[in-house]
């Protein structure tokens, strides 16, 4: 658990616990102010503010319990507690709803006297300034640690400080019914402290439809509104990212639980895509920083696709590396030569079979290419034991020098290196062009001088294996 995190827990248990003792010190006015009065407006505040005391226990327990870790029973955490307490309350206010309709039915058909003086307002008026404190910092609260239990205590104390403002009036008007204005009206007054009670009861039953609601889309995991569509937009609008293919998304307490598959242009290099993978999770972060972020990716085919990626996949999934491919077009057709290495314990007709599945696919999957010459490679991954003789090999190096000087492209030629591997020689070089020729043009003149340094011990007792040369700019020292 990060220092932010364990700071909000603390803050939610902090504020719950002191609006416990909040809750104990009403209750116990009310209580006190409801038995001198015999107002049933009163009772019913006392009972409200009864079921209000539970909850706030209800909240304490349910607080303290979710803000322990995950452990091995419960991975995604506890915060769902929070959600049977809301669900806890409801059931209490429901109750409470109950009785106070019939004690209402009951002081409409037999009134009882009343009994009302200054301490009977004063408790009420000070019930609605503490109810007040205690919204307003539940609600702060519940809003920073996006806590559903904190969320119950503040719309109930927010009700009660409705109830209580309903309850002061018609005290009000008991109370002034002697007077010359309000005594035509005593007789309709009499009636007023129990309707008022009812009205009391709405209120807590609209809370209470508000926070079954609430703590019903929480336990079944519905998804808050405008979400989705968020992270759907950081998402597709994450550089690289080709779509969302699936998205699933709960919420408990404060965490968003996030689930999602991406699709990725499927040339990617896995070290690519795991960075594509980590920006999208930041975007998010950014916005909902307490989520929990799980993305898989998958490739998927594009539209910026070249043919010789799509003959790379292609081969790839026969566990073939090709290299030098090179693809020509005439008319609607495409014709295709490329190298495929193969490992060097195939004989060839296991490594020609190989080829051929490969080369049926390879026409299969791209309809347009129509003929395929492939030169089949040992493996370049394997490491021989070879020798450097660069050191006794004057001769060929001169005669390979004299092939390259016969060059007008080369300005010059260095870097010999010769290794010899069972009688095989590999020969390399650099040569150096004019940093202004077109690369192409380089590309042919290294070819031509590759194949004529082949072509120059070819009916010699000098074996070469592998010819290559470096290209590079000219460098005046």
């Amino acid at each position: 658990m990060n220092q932010v995190s364990d700071d909000i827990n603390k803050k939610k248990f902090r504020v719950a616990r002191n609006s416990l003792f909040a809750a104990i010190f009403i209750v116990t006015i009310k209580l006190i102010a409801s038995v001198f009065s015999g107002s049933l407006a009163v009772l019913s505040e006392f009972f409200h503010s009864s079921t209000d005391l539970l909850a706030c226990i209800a909240t304490l327990l349910s607080v303290r319990y979710s803000i322990k870790p995950p452990d091995r029973e419960h991975h995604y955490g506890h915060e769902k507690i929070e959600s049977f307490s809301a669900l806890f309350q409801v059931l209490i206010l429901v109750i409470m709803c109950i009785y106070i309709f019939y004690e209402a039915i009951e002081r409409i058909l037999r009134p009882p006297e009343i009994r009302l003086n200054f301490w009977i307002f004063a408790v009420i008026m000070i019930c609605i300034l503490i109810d007040f404190w205690r919204y307003k910092v539940l609600k702060k609260t519940a809003r920073e640690a996006k806590s559903q239990a904190l969320e119950g205590d503040a719309l109930h104390f927010s009700s009660d400080i409705l109830s209580s403002v309903v309850v002061l009036l018609s005290m009000s008007l008991y109370y002034f019914s002697d007077t010359s204005l309000l005594s035509p009206y005593k007789s309709i007054i009499t009636y007023v402290d129990p309707v008022t009670a009812i009205i009391v009861s709405l209120i807590i039953i609209y809370t209470t439809f508000n926070l079954t609601r609430k703590a019903y889309d929480s336990l079944m995991d519905r998804v808050p509104p405008g979400i989705e569509k968020e992270i759907r937009d950081l998402v597709n609008e994450t550089k690289e990212i080709e779509g969302i293919k699936n998205l699933r998304i709960r919420s408990s307490g404060a965490k968003y639980y996030i689930d999602m598959i991406i699709l990725v242009d499927r040339t990617k290099q896995f070290s690519r895509v795991h960075e594509i993978t980590d920006r999208a999770e930041a975007r998010i972060k950014a916005k909902y920083p307490a989520a929990d972020i799980v993305i898989h990716s998958e490739p998927t085919e594009t539209q910026n696709e070249t043919l010789s990626e799509k003959v790379k996949l292609i081969c790839s999934e026969y566990e073939l590396r090709c290299h030098d491919i090179f693809i020509h077009k005439t008319g609607e057709e495409h014709n295709l030569d490329l190298h495929i290495e193969v490992p060097v314990s195939f004989n060839l007709e296991e490594a020609h079979k190989l080829i051929n599945y490969a080369e049926e696919n390879i026409k299969k999957r791209i309809r347009t290419i129509k003929t395929i010459n492939i030169h089949i490679d040992e493996l370049s991954e394997m490491t021989y034991n070879s020798k450097d003789i660069t050191g006794n090999s004057g001769e060929i190096i001169e005669a390979i020098k004299k092939i390259i000087n016969d060059s007008d492209a080369v300005i010059k030629c260095k870097d010999f290196k010769i290794l010899e591997n069972n009688n095989n020689l590999r020969i390399s070089l650099t040569c150096e062009f004019d940093g202004l020729l077109p690369m192409e043009k380089v590309h042919n003149e290294v070819t031509i001088l590759e194949n004529k340094i082949y072509y120059k011990f070819k009916n010699t007792n000098t074996n070469i294996n592998s010819v290559i040369i470096h290209s590079e700019p000219y460098q005046i020292n």
